[in-house]
């Protein structure tokens, strides 16, 4: 999770602070490099920056002063004034020598025979070292690594970064702690001790109860407690919100998803009626059109995705046809003489087998041939737009149905297909789901908000309370909106759903989120249900919707 110039040693350009234009891409860490998204982050954040040529030299041994000279500046330490630590071998006149002064002063370094070493490699226990004290790490005594033995001076070092999940050794058990540390691996360290917050404090009604460096231990802390949130403390790179992120770009305050494939293909104006008013006051501002079913299969990520062309067109038709999800909502807000805006969803392109043309001429499946895909299905849906002419309706942006982010070619697609929309002045949203991989890299992406799912709306689930400040925790975390969960419970349902429903409700209220940016779930058509059913939870849990939208 988630910056002063400065020079280092002779060759080696890896520089804190330093001035930057942005995130830079070197030509020896392709996407597809396993330190990309740590060297990325570290760039980003002026923690790093490559050599004149390009590159980075990821493979580069790191020395002693490298890593002293980083440390301390990321720590911002003072320097030392009356050092009680002087090792001989280092001089004044010598770049680097007053963060080596402060290393050493602060016990991150082993010295021996009262020398520093600046130029020897940097090992991995020396590493833990660093670490362990520079971020004030304590280990349990647990950990086992088959070449590290518990009466090591430097097991306690190694035992507290893998207790705080900096480390987990190799995949054979070994740590190997004589090995030296390059550009990439130590990058990969850093990031993982800087995406995390310093701490987590627990509080009640802005009272602190307790402060944790566990999220996990903070978290059963505040299920004690009825009205108790969890919030993510600043490091030096990280500044953290202490709400859901308002995503202003976005102009979503409170937007509702609305699937519109195989699984409801035709809409009426009254159907749209509660979800635009509840008869004295206005409610959701945007609409999120999305299908996620075609007849025989599915258009997100998975085995059923077996969509071409062919249903491309059928998906984009239905969502323009007469009585389609965007006339019947257009209709229905020129019935409230409500403006509202909407983004439509962009279905997943299929990976694994050859994509047909509507000619039907195969083609084998490629980064390039998916991209084409969506660059055409993008083309269709703004023609067909601008050939509607929808008087209370405006399309904000596109939503990337697919619920996270896995593989490489997947983040090249993302990408391109974000400067795409935002070529056309859209906006670019999507709703990753609880378990989702790289969240963090969703600003990377292109995306101009995301709403992460809590996933705790199923009736069966055991844990809701733990699972909603998880998720209140990570949208702070990661600067993100948070998507609201309500299934399209049934009339028997209807009582255990409005008691779920309220702790989403009544967590939003205690979180901070009533103003900021939401999306509900809200199955194929519970809104609706809401507004129309005479049941008593029916007309509470719309009574409560009313309210949290205000």
């Amino acid at each position: 999770m988630k910056k002063i110039k400065m020079f280092l040693v002779v060759l080696v350009c890896f520089v804190l602070f330093a001035p930057s234009a942005g995130a830079q891409s070197f030509k020896d860490v392709p996407l597809d490099h396993w330190a990309h998204d740590e060297i990325r982050f570290l760039t980003d954040k002026q923690v790093i920056r490559g050599f004149s040529d390009s590159s980075f030299k990821p493979l580069t041994t790191l020395t002693r002063k490298d890593a002293a000279v980083m440390i301390v500046r990321a720590l911002k330490l003072p320097v030392v004034q009356r050092p009680t630590v002087k090792p001989t071998d280092l001089k004044p006149t010598m770049g680097g020598y007053a963060e080596m002064m402060i290393a050493a002063n602060k016990g991150m370094f082993t010295i021996t025979n009262n020398s520093f070493k600046p130029g020897s490699p940097l090992t991995r226990e020396e590493m833990a070292r660093v670490l362990a004290v520079a971020y004030d790490y304590k280990g349990a005594g647990k950990s086992i690594f088959k070449d590290l033995s518990k009466t090591s001076p430097y097991y306690k070092f190694i035992d507290a970064i893998a207790q705080n999940d900096i480390t987990t050794g190799y995949s054979d058990g070994t740590f190997k702690p004589k090995v030296a540390v390059n550009r990439a691996q130590f990058s990969t360290f850093l990031k993982r001790v800087y995406e995390q917050p310093l701490s987590y404090t627990v509080k009640q009604d802005g009272k602190v109860l307790q402060e944790f460096r566990s999220a996990e231990e903070a978290i059963t802390l505040a299920v004690k407690y009825p009205r108790a949130t969890v919030h993510p403390k600043n490091n030096s790179l990280m500044n953290y919100g202490t709400k859901p992120a308002a995503l202003t770009p976005t102009g979503i305050k409170n937007g509702v998803l609305i699937y519109n494939g195989s699984e409801k293909e035709y809409f009426s104006s009254d159907f749209f009626k509660p979800y635009l008013t509840n008869g004295t006051s206005t409610l959701f501002d945007t609409f999120v059109v999305l299908g996620r079913t075609y007849a025989g299969g599915e258009f997100a990520e998975t085995s059923k995705n077996k969509a071409n062309y062919k249903e491309w067109k059928w998906y984009a038709d239905t969502t323009f046809a007469k009585d389609g999800a965007l006339d019947a909502l257009n209709r229905a807000a020129a019935n409230e003489n409500r403006k509202v805006q909407v983004y439509i969803a962009i279905p997943y392109p299929k990976r694994n087998e050859s994509i047909i043309k509507l000619d039907g001429a195969k083609v084998k499946n490629t980064l390039q041939t998916r991209e084409q895909l969506v660059n055409w299905y993008i083309s269709t849906v703004e023609d067909k737009w601008k050939k509607q002419n929808y008087s209370n309706i405006t399309m904000k942006g596109y939503y990337w149905l697919n619920e996270t982010v896995i593989h490489a070619d997947d983040e090249r697609l993302v990408t391109s297909s974000a400067k795409k929309i935002h070529n056309l002045n859209k906006k670019f949203i999507y709703a990753p789901h609880a378990r989702t991989t790289n969240f963090e890299n969703w600003k990377y992406y292109g995306f101009d908000g995301a709403y992460l799912q809590p996933n705790t709306f199923r009736l069966s689930l055991g844990d809701p309370q733990k699972r909603l400040h998880k998720a209140f925790l990570e949208s702070q975390i990661k600067g993100s909106g948070i998507t609201l969960e309500v299934d399209s419970y049934s009339p028997h349902q209807m009582e255990a759903g409005l008691k779920n429903f309220e702790q989403y409700v009544e967590f939003a209220q205690r979180y901070g989120l009533k103003g900021q940016s939401l999306l509900l779930y809200q199955g194929t058509d519970m809104v609706n249900r809401m507004g129309v059913y005479k049941q008593a939870p029916y007309q509470e849990a719309y009574r409560q919707l009313s309210e949290l939208l205000q």
